[in-house]
């Protein structure tokens, strides 16, 4: 049994390697930080403006492809499919 469930967690982890969604979840100590990341990333994106300052770089800023990101506050757990 356990080699079964190894096989289909393989099976699993490679289908959804193979499959990203584009998205991501991330949590921080309190709300104050939340809104930081979110203030650096949205400036100016609101109110039609085109004047978006980015975001500090770091050397993983061109693999992540940071300059492509949206970032909000995550939906209400409830509208979330888990």
């Amino acid at each position: 049994m356990e080699a079964r469930l190894r096989e289909e967690y393989r099976m699993e982890r490679e289908k959804v390697n193979s499959k990203p969604l584009g998205m991501a979840f991330v949590t921080f100590e309190d709300e104050r930080a939340a809104a930081i990341i979110l203030k650096d990333f949205n400036a100016c994106k609101f109110h039609g403006c085109q004047c978006r300052r980015e975001p500090k770089s770091s050397l993983f800023s061109d693999k992540l492809r940071t300059h492509n990101w949206t970032v909000s506050y995550a939906p209400d757990p409830q509208n979330v499919y888990w």
